[in-house]
């Protein structure tokens, strides 16, 4: 298993980051590729073009605000040795909200018009999600995901740029499409969860929150 680990990011990276891909158990053989400062499509496709060149068999493409556990290549090996239809997984993990929702998918499709012209949008979350295992999904984020070098391939070879956004998604719920369109499969495994680093800022009105919270006790 040749793996080339994929991280499109900025000049500078979270320590929270960097710490987690170092001590990242990773098989004999790894490399890690950085592409920093371009446009975050132009950075996959050119990563993506890499690994193809390069003879990777498998890209895990993490963003660089993600915390992953230390076995992420460990368990997504296992899956896909355990699965050999299996060229696509991803770990699971939250946007950076207040009210965080997964950044997963249980439909990823155009938006359809209504009578009224109106657009009606058909990429859902996938909030319902198992628990702790392995399962389908329509589509995921790109901050924590095995792709095999072969899938890759298919979906440049049939649509070109891989990760060129569309009109209704971004690079990462475009790519995702494509495999759809190929009659591909993407999984998700919940064991593998990760943190998104993010900021946080402290403001008088959490004491009102807290003196709520008090009451409610």
């Amino acid at each position: 298993m040749k793996v080339m680990i994929a991280v499109p990011c900025m000049d500078t990276l979270p320590v929270q980051f960097v710490e987690s891909l170092m001590y990242m158990d990773k098989p004999e053989g790894t490399s890690v590729c950085f592409k920093p400062n371009s446009l975050v499509y132009d950075s996959r496709n050119l990563l993506s073009l890499t690994a193809i060149e390069k003879g990777f068999d498998w890209v895990l493409w993490l963003d660089s605000d993600m915390i992953v556990p230390r076995d992420t290549l460990t368990r997504m090996n296992e899956d896909v040795q355990l699965h050999s239809e299996m060229k696509m997984i991803t770990g699971l993990y939250v946007t950076r909200s207040v009210n965080p929702e997964p950044v997963l998918f249980d439909c990823v499709d155009p938006p359809e018009v209504l009578e009224n012209q109106k657009m009606l949008k058909k990429v859902h979350r996938y909030h319902d999600y198992p628990q702790r295992q392995l399962f389908e999904a329509a589509g995921c984020g790109f901050g924590c995901v095995l792709t095999s070098v072969p899938l890759l391939k298919k979906v440049w070879d049939k649509f070109g740029p891989a990760f060129a956004p569309l009109s209704w998604a971004g690079e990462d719920v475009a790519f995702c499409y494509r495999v759809k369109l190929l009659g591909e499969k993407i999984w998700c495994d919940s064991r593998i969860s990760c943190g998104h680093v993010g900021t946080f800022v402290y403001h008088e009105g959490l004491l009102q929150q807290e003196v709520t919270a008090n009451e409610e006790r």
